[in-house]
């Protein structure tokens, strides 16, 4: 890729972030919960 100058800024900028934000996951419910097992645990219900 083409650089416009040869600034170390320019360079950082256009890397992509290190780390970043880390996809977390709910916790794990009980099986008495009556959403345990459900692949939509997260998301609105549907049923």
């Amino acid at each position: 890729m083409t650089r416009f100058t040869d600034s170390p800024y320019e360079r950082m900028m256009t890397r992509r972030p290190e780390g970043g934000k880390e996809t977390s996951r709910p916790p794990s419910l009980p099986q008495s919960h009556p959403c345990y097992g459900c692949g939509n645990y997260g998301s609105p219900c549907v049923g």
